[in-house]
């Protein structure tokens, strides 16, 4: 065993004695004292949130908690059917703006195509104008040389029936 190194300075018997009986008597005072105080602040708080809890401002703050939970419930259901219904609302704007584009571009490729035709049509009128001024000029040229003709043949009638007269003179 290691040898010890603590040092008391040596007390009498009566002095031990006397400190024990005193000290621990008043060390048991104080404790039960404490004990007693403690007790009685625990019975007290005990009673107060007793009749607190129970009490009619606590049932209507009870009731009034439910209640803003129920609406708070109820204002979230109408958020999320509100943000649904903005969705739903935001996706037929953009079906509907593409729709609008693509109508758009048809009508312009229709307008397009229209005056495309119009220019056609255009074009088609002057040629059945340019066709027409021709036929009419060749009308004209056919008349012109049916008549020559015409002419033509009766003066070569009658210069042959007139030969034919000078010879039957001639002959007779």
């Amino acid at each position: 065993m290691a040898p010890s190194f603590y040092h008391y300075l040596p007390v009498s018997m009566d002095q031990i004695g006397e400190k024990q009986g005193w000290g621990s008597c008043r060390r048991w005072l104080v404790a039960a004292i404490l004990a007693v105080l403690i007790g009685a602040v625990l019975v007290t708080l005990t009673i107060y949130f007793g009749v607190t809890g129970h009490s009619e401002a606590s049932n209507d703050r009870l009731r009034a908690q439910d209640e803003c939970r129920n609406t708070t419930h109820l204002l979230q259901r109408q958020l999320t059917r509100a943000q649904d219904s903005l969705l739903q609302a935001e996706t037929q704007a953009d079906s509907c703006n593409r729709t609008v584009v693509t109508l758009q571009d048809s009508l312009e490729k229709k307008v397009s195509q229209a005056l495309e035709q119009q220019a056609r049509i255009r074009e088609l009128e002057n040629e059945v104008m340019r066709l027409n001024q021709e036929l009419e000029t060749l009308r004209t040229q056919k008349e012109t040389c049916s008549t020559v003709q015409v002419n033509s043949g009766g003066s070569t009638v009658v210069s042959n029936l007139l030969v034919l007269v000078v010879a039957r003179f001639l002959l007779f």
